[in-house]
């Protein structure tokens, strides 16, 4: 059976998102443009949509993989 993570509860994911905008968690648009943005929710920043993902986001997601299921972010004070 394949891993499967859920973020908050919203967001289910089977592997790693290879861009930012083909990331669940970002809201797209204007995608049919040259050089569209993708706007990233849980980290509340705009990116392009072809943009390889943070280094943030990749060890994100390495360390939920390899707890698996339902996965909560909060935000750091």
């Amino acid at each position: 059976m394949a891993k499967r993570i859920t973020i908050n509860g919203k967001w289910t994911f089977y592997e790693t998102p290879l861009s930012c905008g083909d990331c669940k968690c970002s809201i797209n648009d204007n995608l049919h443009e040259a050089g569209g943005k993708s706007f990233c929710v849980l980290f509340g920043k705009q990116k392009n949509y072809y943009d390889t993902p943070p280094k943030r986001c990749v060890e994100m997601f390495k360390k939920a993989f390899a707890i698996g299921g339902d996965v909560a972010l909060v935000e750091k004070e």
